[in-house]
């Protein structure tokens, strides 16, 4: 299956650049997490035992937080079915 994912990051703007976060370290941070999943049995990885939208949501939400503390959203779909789940991260 292929999915997309879209992290979405809130906070104040940072100097002296003036943007919340880095785009290009989210982008790689979110190409980490994925890569972590890519050619491998999705039940097989801790926390994904039940490898739905929502768990999907979860789990990069988890692995991004660390490094993004304004991260406030993860958007998981699966294109090829029209389907998608978004959580909103406290």
């Amino acid at each position: 299956h292929s999915f997309k994912v879209e992290a979405t990051v809130r906070g104040v703007q940072q100097e002296p650049v003036g943007w919340v976060a880095d785009l290009a370290d989210l982008d790689a941070e979110l190409k980490a997490v994925a890569a972590q999943l890519d050619h491998g049995l999705l039940n097989e990885k801790p926390g994904l035992e039940r490898p739905t939208l929502e768990h999907l949501c979860l789990y990069f939400a988890e692995r991004l937080k660390v490094r993004f503390p304004g991260l406030s959203r993860i958007v998981v779909s699966r294109p090829t079915i029209s389907e998608s789940c978004a959580l909103n991260v406290a």
